[in-house]
């Protein structure tokens, strides 16, 4: 994997304060800032395994911190209990290239993998990354998927906010085939303090007790930090492929996704790019609904 140095807005490491933003270079982050706040950051270089006797788990090509207006982390980087899960992620994890089954989610199972290639553009409110899918079962490591992230700051008074656009096509002439399964795609892990105690409710007012595969317009996860209410809503948007898609919501853990796979398999074939756009919401205190609905219509009306 190369390594790209890059310009990173963060609000630490030596920063120099230039048209209201504080600007630090930093190899391998890219961070938004809502002014001076540090609202997401996505990381570029390659992140160790923090056990070094398992270093499949090693990441790049995700997002974390996720961070709130009053500076709390609402998602986890390597959680202890799934070390394979990584802030906010884009895995498939049921799929067959040329009739092999490759699992690009679950890393100890070392068929497939996820992982950043270059930075395309970055500044304070926007970002554009490209990333690569390999296909580990080959006979060599072969590149299957090409995918761009394209993200950006949306201004809102009391929540900080983003958009991520995913456009994913195929890097070989063969398809790309997504088995039909419980989980995968685009998922938000929480804050490590929410094993303990955490809530999920969606737009359509459903918890993790009865929204599981459900198919609504957001889902939101909260719970304690540092012993203050925080947490993170995601939003799909209903021109997604299967929108609204169903939602994976896991019955314990603070961790879910949307799973369009739920509703039966698909391929993304050669030449037809695989197309995703979602809204990423952090928010102190409890979750307010009638708040994220106004989110969710602006959302979903552009």
């Amino acid at each position: 994997m190369k390594n790209h140095t890059v310009i990173c807005f963060v609000a630490y490491c030596l920063p120099l304060i230039v048209a209201s933003h504080l600007i630090a270079a930093e190899q391998g982050k890219l961070t938004l800032m809502n002014g001076e706040k540090p609202i997401m950051t996505y990381n570029a270089t390659y992140v160790p395994s923090p056990d070094p006797q398992q270093p499949f788990y090693g990441r790049s090509g995700f997002i974390h911190p996720v961070v709130t207006p009053a500076g709390r982390v609402v998602t986890e980087g390597f959680p202890a209990d799934h070390l394979h899960q990584h802030g906010l992620m884009f895995a498939w994890t049921s799929s067959t290239i040329e009739g092999r089954p490759v699992d690009f989610w679950n890393s100890r199972a070392e068929q497939g993998r996820v992982e950043h290639v270059s930075t395309e553009s970055a500044n304070a409110d926007s970002m554009v990354v490209h990333l690569q899918h390999i296909d580990d079962t080959a006979a060599q490591p072969t590149v299957v998927l090409k995918e761009i992230w394209e993200i950006s700051r949306v201004p809102h008074a009391s929540y900080h906010v983003f958009d991520l656009v995913s456009t994913q096509t195929c890097a070989t002439d063969k398809a790309v085939k997504i088995r039909k399964y419980h989980y995968g795609a685009m998922c938000i892990r929480g804050n490590q303090q929410w094993l303990a105690k955490s809530s999920m409710v969606t737009s359509d007012g459903k918890t993790r007790q009865n929204g599981n595969h459900t198919r609504p317009d957001w889902v939101a996860l909260w719970g304690m930090v540092d012993a203050e209410p925080c947490g993170i809503a995601a939003m799909s948007h209903p021109t997604n492929f299967r929108a609204p898609q169903p939602v994976r919501l896991h019955p314990s853990k603070p961790y879910f996704c949307f799973a369009p796979m739920v509703a039966g398999e698909f391929e993304i074939t050669p030449g037809k790019p695989y197309r995703s756009r979602f809204r990423f919401v952090a928010f102190d205190g409890e979750v307010n609904k009638d708040g994220l609905n106004r989110v969710w219509q602006d959302f979903s009306q552009r």
